[in-house]
């Protein structure tokens, strides 16, 4: 049998983490002139050596923690029943309920307090969210908790869908389908686009996973390339139809402008703030750590550590590029070249472990929350192009929420028993 770490390469948070900036900087190249996209050397060098040290340090945490575990240690035994056939059709059935109520809370939320034009209201509120943060306490607490269940159980019946489809299993699947298609429009309820696209890029991971396992081979055939291709291909050409049935009033730009701001103005807002901008300040005005950092300042009754997330919009010219910098731009405001180093390298060793754990889960007779929390974090590695999504998504209370969700769901779906 191939190595699992061979076959399952190109999942791999380094492929992954490098591959992410390819992009972005291809199709930089049309605005070298427009941007005035010259990278100072400073720049480059930092940006560069965030890459090797991701890379680096991804491979000497496979390394070491090959060498420390005991082969096979973390794998669950596969009893070799399936496991659809171990769930329950009304547990899928309810929480089905469970996406549908949560979906219908939320758009009655939308109208009531934002007017009856949906797409309009979504804007509303989202904007009313990017100029007070904690407007978002307006969405009521029953509803919030819903929407965590909901798009939590997202990925456990995503799962179960993608392994019953694998292993020919169709209980459950009507149900399945229907669930994870309204958990992919729960994502994108609030008029953000990143929810609904992380379960679909967990989607893609979880079934070309599913597919090498089962194959038993390192290559993925044709016909899946062709499936994940497509999928890739709708989601690019139907970006900025998604934002404008979200809210987002982006007319002013055509179409290469309003890519050029997704996947290459990071790069030109990164140059800006390096060449111009203070590098280096206190661990209480962190920006990479800001959820933590605030988190503690309301636990401590610090007020002085609770700061405001400080990326300004960027412009050059009469071109707005937006206020993200890549997943660097955090990294170098906190601590210049050893931030880049230290918060990188935090990252890639966390990365690896988790990615080890899912080649080792058991994904076919188990709920393997390894498995899932990868697909999960494959999202966030591969836009680390765009923003600091890994410490913004993971350290933070909602990442602790979902891991909770997950917990218990799996032991709603694997535990509780109805004696009729």
């Amino acid at each position: 049998m191939p190595d699992k770490g061979s076959r399952y390469k190109f999942l791999s948070p380094q492929f992954g983490f490098v591959a992410c900036f390819i992009p972005g900087t291809i199709y930089a190249f049309q605005y070298v002139n427009k941007w005035n996209l010259n990278l100072s050397n400073t720049t480059v060098h930092l940006f560069l050596l965030g890459i090797v040290t991701f890379v680096i340090v991804s491979y000497c945490t496979a390394f070491l923690y090959e060498t420390t575990s005991k082969k096979g240690s973390l794998s669950i035994a596969n009893n070799g029943i399936n496991i659809n056939f171990k769930i329950e059709n009304w547990k899928i059935e309810f929480l089905l309920l469970i996406e549908f109520i949560s979906l219908v809370l939320t758009v009655i939320f939308l109208i009531r307090n934002y007017g009856s034009n949906l797409s309009a209201a979504i804007f509303s509120y989202r904007s009313s969210v990017n100029n007070d943060s904690s407007i978002g306490n307006a969405l009521p607490g029953a509803v919030k908790l819903l929407r965590r269940i909901a798009l939590s159980g997202g990925y456990i019946v995503l799962f179960l869908l993608l392994n019953g489809i694998v292993y020919k299993n169709k209980r459950n699947r009507l149900a399945e389908w229907l669930c994870v298609i309204l958990a992919i429009i729960n994502g994108f309820m609030l008029g953000g686009r990143g929810d609904g696209i992380q379960l679909i890029v967990a989607a893609i991971v979880q079934y070309v996973a599913l597919k090498l396992e089962v194959s038993n081979s390192r290559k993925v055939s044709f016909k899946d390339i062709i499936i994940v291709l497509s999928i890739c291909i709708i989601l690019f050409s139907s970006f900025i139809q998604l934002g404008t049935l979200l809210g987002r009033e982006m007319s002013f730009l055509n179409n290469n402008d309003y890519m050029a701001v997704y996947l290459s103005a990071e790069l030109k807002n990164l140059d800006i703030f390096v060449t111009t901008g203070i590098i280096g300040h206190p661990f209480i005005q962190s920006l990479t750590l800001y959820n933590v950092i605030n988190s503690l300042g309301g636990i401590l009754s610090q007020p002085s550590w609770i700061h405001s997330f400080a990326i300004p919009y960027y412009y050059y010219g009469n071109y707005s590029l937006g206020n993200v910098g890549t997943v660097f731009y955090p990294f170098i405001y906190d601590g210049g070249w050893l931030g880049v180093i230290v918060y990188t390298s935090i990252m890639a060793t966390i990365c690896q472990i988790v990615y080890k754990r899912f080649l080792k889960s058991n994904k076919t007779s188990d709920i393997s929350l390894s498995f899932i929390f990868y697909s999960y974090l494959f999202y966030i590695i591969i836009f680390s192009f765009f923003s600091n999504k890994f410490y913004e998504m993971i350290f933070n209370t909602s990442f602790v929420w979902t891991m909770v969700s997950w917990l218990i769901l799996k032991y709603f779906l694997l535990k509780i028993r109805i004696k009729y």
